[in-house]
């Protein structure tokens, strides 16, 4: 229910537009009514565990910790847990003997085990953590495997939501599916799951151009890992703010898995064979005796081979992100007596590809344009 100091000065307002045009008036009070009230009436975010069982931590939260130790840099820790089950980790060691500060971040995920009271941190560098709840809802870390902290060091951290632990300035290594549409890159973080927009900053030129040099499907979401900063920036449209990863080095890309680390079930235009089956706009129908046209291409050499029709045929392509050519080829010069039509048809759309995309097991060719000129079907690899 909202406050006295709220409504008081409501009813102030109200009696000084008693004046206004009613129309007016009206639109006011179910604007603010509905602003009021409608964030009033918003719950607090909250996460669950397997059991369905809430957390019983306020989030989001900062949790904080000085740690010493018999020869060991005074060391600071900073942990910021967010309801979307991303955690920032933020770990200052400050040398005794030079003064000099280094630090450390790192993104990962977390959940709650109510069955221990228990926190579980996971990240990339295969580090795993266990904190347990206090009755006061500090966190006391009661497990650590790898990573930069003493394993031998018992420590507290304890709620402090005046520090906002993560800097806009630190960097930690994410993995996550990328992809680039329409000027614009989105990155979806692989523990959680959370999506965040790349702000065109930093590394993100360079971070475009490895993904589009990546032969992939349009738009295809690809794996990559990276060094990153995660920021707040105004939003496109300049309405609102939002979360997007800053690039800042690019590590690997790897088109032929997904964040399981499983072999990814998308088919890829190299080393595979594909069979016509669809020529501007229509099935494609063979007389009898004829064999239908195809195309293999080999990533060695980006060599493409096949069979118009009539000939056989040989040459290159050149293909970066979803931009896909096909070079000067060369062929037998076989006269039939039919599939010639077709033949020089399919020349003519091989000629005009400028674009593709693959969709299941079908290869679609497409001109400048993005019209569909032609489908074909995978047929095997190599």
């Amino acid at each position: 229910m909202p406050s006295r100091d709220i409504i008081v000065p409501l009813i102030s307002l109200f009696t000084r537009l008693r004046g206004v045009d009613m129309r007016i008036f009206t639109l006011i009070f179910f604007f603010l009514c509905a602003l009021l009230f409608g964030c009033a009436q918003q719950p607090p975010p909250v996460v669950v565990d397997e059991t369905g069982a809430v957390c019983p931590l306020p989030l989001p939260s900062t949790y904080t910790a000085d740690i010493s130790c018999l020869n060991c840099a005074s060391t600071k820790v900073f942990l910021t847990l967010r309801p979307d089950s991303l955690y920032f980790l933020r770990i200052s060691t400050t040398s005794a003997e030079s003064g000099a500060e280094e630090v450390k971040s790192e993104i990962g995920s977390w959940k709650y085990v109510a069955a221990e009271s228990t926190i579980l941190l996971a990240s990339y560098d295969n580090v795993a953590r266990a904190l347990l709840i206090t009755p006061t809802n500090n966190l006391r870390v009661t497990k650590v495997s790898g990573g930069i902290i003493p394993p031998d060091v018992d420590y507290d951290l304890a709620r402090d939501d005046t520090n906002p632990g993560y800097n806009d300035n630190d960097v930690a290594r994410v993995q996550g599916m990328y992809s680039y549409m329409a000027d614009a890159g989105m990155f979806t973080e692989c523990l959680t799951g959370v999506g965040f927009p790349v702000a065109t900053e930093g590394e993100n030129a360079g971070f475009e151009q490895v993904y589009l040099n990546t032969p992939h499907g349009q738009g295809d979401p690809l794996l990559v890992t990276l060094d990153a900063r995660l920021v707040t920036r105004i939003k496109m449209g300049g309405i609102g703010y939002e979360e997007a990863v800053v690039p800042v080095h690019f590590v690997n890309i790897r088109p032929d898995i997904d964040c399981t680390g499983e072999k990814s079930s998308r088919l890829t235009l190299v080393d595979n064979t594909w069979r016509l089956i669809e020529i501007n706009g229509k099935p494609l129908q063979l007389s009898e005796g004829l064999s239908t046209p195809f195309v293999h291409l080999a990533s060695k050499d980006n060599r493409v081979r096949g069979f118009g029709g009539c000939n056989r045929f040989s040459g290159t392509f050149f293909v970066k992100g979803e931009i896909f050519l096909f070079n000067k080829r060369i062929g037998t010069r076989r006269a039939c007596v039919s599939g010639m039509n077709l033949e020089f048809e399919f020349f003519r759309i091989l000629s005009a590809t400028d674009g593709y995309h693959i969709e299941g097991s079908v290869l679609e060719l497409r001109n400048r344009e993005r019209k569909i000129l032609a489908r074909l079907e995978h047929a095997g690899g190599t």
